[in-house]
């Protein structure tokens, strides 16, 4: 990732390169300082003692000089075009508040493969286009990948939110569309995402994404869309159904039909797997469409249990910010 973002087309002297590392126990730090003596006076190293990601990108951006600011993520990597792409669209479009593009979702290893695929399916992401569109495509949208951010817009709307440990760029987001802002995609910026290769790691972030995303909605109106409500309402209503199947053969019935459904969803949704990969698998993506689902819905079910939920003041929609805003739910 390093490499790729140090060996730009873009001229050297119109960006700068920071990484903010929070506290890696791994090679992480020798692997940066082995790079900055490779590369003298490119790299800035700032250490991030929170450890979560929104204190990490308010130290990027507090430390940047830049006119755009971009995050590019330790499991992503980007192709040697990706800063000029992304500066002729910005160009192009002025208007937008943020510019991104469209990730490539690709995994490592058995499981890694199979869920990159669920990762990239609609079933299994809704309708994120900048991880479902193949096709040529530009547009406004709700939301970017690895965008980037007019620096103008930190002064309008305040930095990233503290209090929250995944998601927070959820609650930006709404944030900046709020205040007036906008996102544009383009599918001519182009990068790769590393999905977990392993069924516990892929599990353990969905659970969190599912908690923590609706912690952010707590944090502000607009927050959500539907594809994130999805996963809580098809654990909910099982729940419930299952329930009331032992009193009712009605809830029984209607359980059953969307059992049915489901899962027929479920196999059409696999089939694809078994063209790009064979038989082998497809009961494994199946399964990971279905933990996918539940574990996301769980999370998000259980974080109305969670101290985070409840801790902190609600944004309001009507609030309005200018430049003397926090990074602090208000």
């Amino acid at each position: 990732m390093l490499e790729s973002v140090l060996n730009q087309d873009f001229p050297q002297d119109q960006y700068e390169v920071i990484v903010v590392d929070g506290e890696s126990r791994d090679s992480t730090p020798q692997i940066v300082e082995e790079f900055q003596r490779l590369y003298p006076g490119r790299i800035r190293y700032l250490s991030n003692p929170r450890q979560t990601l929104a204190p990490g990108w308010n130290l990027g951006i507090q430390h940047s000089r830049g006119e755009y600011v971009i995050r590019v993520d330790g499991h992503s990597q980007i192709p040697r075009d990706f800063l000029s792409s992304t500066y002729r669209v910005a160009q192009r479009v002025p208007d937008a508040s943020c510019v991104g593009g469209v990730v490539e979702t690709k995994g490592t290893g058995f499981w890694g493969e199979v869920n990159a695929y669920v990762y990239s399916h609609p079933f299994g992401v809704g309708n994120s286009k900048f991880r479902t569109t193949k096709k040529k495509w530009e547009g406004y949208v709700d939301t970017v990948p690895y965008g980037a951010y007019k620096r103008e817009i930190f002064d309008r709307v305040g930095l990233f939110n503290e209090e929250l440990n995944r998601n927070e760029d959820l609650e930006m987001h709404a944030r900046i569309r709020r205040s007036g802002g906008s996102f544009f995609l383009s599918t001519t910026v182009r990068s790769t995402y590393f999905v977990r290769n392993t069924l516990s790691a892929f599990l353990k972030k969905s659970y969190s994404d599912g908690k923590w995303t609706i912690v952010a909605s707590k944090r502000g109106s607009g927050v959500l869309r539907w594809r994130h409500y999805i996963p809580l309402m098809v654990v909910l209503t099982s729940l419930l159904l299952g329930v009331a199947s032992f009193f009712s053969t009605v809830a029984l019935f209607t359980l059953l039909a969307l059992i049915i459904a489901y899962f027929s969803i479920l196999i059409g949704s696999s089939w694809g797997m078994i063209k790009k990969r064979g038989w082998k698998y497809f009961l494994p993506c199946m399964l990971s469409f279905f933990l996918l689902h539940f574990s996301r819905g769980f999370g998000s079910a259980a974080s109305y249990l969670s101290r985070h939920y409840w801790r902190g003041d609600r944004v309001h929609e009507e609030q309005r910010y200018d430049k003397n805003a926090t990074n602090i739910a208000r």
